[in-house]
């Protein structure tokens, strides 16, 4: 009894810690967008159109960050039921890292990245494409969010048997050593000021990790030599 006890406790802690960050994460962008809204109504005519757009850009980026946060929590619920359908094709592994480089180039370059890679003649894999092309947009995706301005991210990949693997290194701000076993906890955040202030939800390497473990791969981190961080994805 004490154990199912301590348990139903952690259960319970972990219930409260999720309705917490969700709140908070959700809050947030709702006021901003509420403000920007108001402003817009009431300054009317008074309001370039130039600065209009820019209230809207916020808005609509705001939304965005609220969608993102929602699917995160939807993909979770369906990993955790058992839910998450697999559609299962032959595609080519280097097309979708392509693909996924295409997608992320002008956040990165919005912050004066230098967004660079290495990698060649890669093979033919089975497996689910939106999925796998989700894994490697949420790992570079923290690269783009945690760099400051400025700072220089390398993808390279290969591979080795039967086996692929994807490695996004950065010079950023980098993970402690006694951060680095939990980063891929849910909702764990390294330094939770920052990770608020950047957007992020603490759901994004727990999605990747139980992706690609429950598909038979792994992905790991470590520190960068000179700084930084680097993650690598095996499948």
């Amino acid at each position: 009894y004490k154990r199912q006890g301590q348990a139903l406790q952690r259960v319970d802690g972990l219930r409260r810690e999720v309705i917490a960050n969700v709140s908070h994460e959700l809050r947030t962008p709702l006021t901003n967008v509420r403000s920007y809204a108001e402003t817009i109504r009431e300054a009317g005519d008074d309001l370039s159109r130039e600065t209009e757009n820019d209230f809207l850009d916020v808005v609509i980026s705001e939304t965005d960050r609220m969608t993102h946060i929602v699917q995160d929590l939807l993909t979770l619920s369906r990993l955790d039921s058992g839910r998450s359908e697999m559609n299962m094709a032959r595609f080519d592994f280097g097309a979708a890292i392509d693909s996924v480089l295409r997608s992320i180039e002008l956040e990165a370059r919005r912050h004066g990245h230098e967004l660079t890679h290495d990698y060649h003649d890669l093979p033919m894999i089975m497996g689910d494409r939106g999925r796998i092309e989700q894994v490697m947009l949420n790992v570079l995706s923290n690269a783009v969010k945690y760099t400051p301005d400025g700072g220089h991210i390398r993808v390279t990949a290969g591979s080795e048997g039967e086996t692929v693997w994807m490695e996004v290194a950065d010079d950023g701000i980098g993970i402690p050593e006694e951060d680095r076993p939990r980063v891929f906890d849910r909702f764990y955040r390294v330094d939770k000021m920052r990770s608020r202030a950047a957007g992020g939800t603490g759901l994004g390497l727990s999605i990747v990790a139980d992706t690609v473990r429950r598909r038979g791969g792994s992905i790991a981190v470590s520190a960068r030599a000179g700084g930084g961080t680097c993650f690598t994805v095996r499948l």
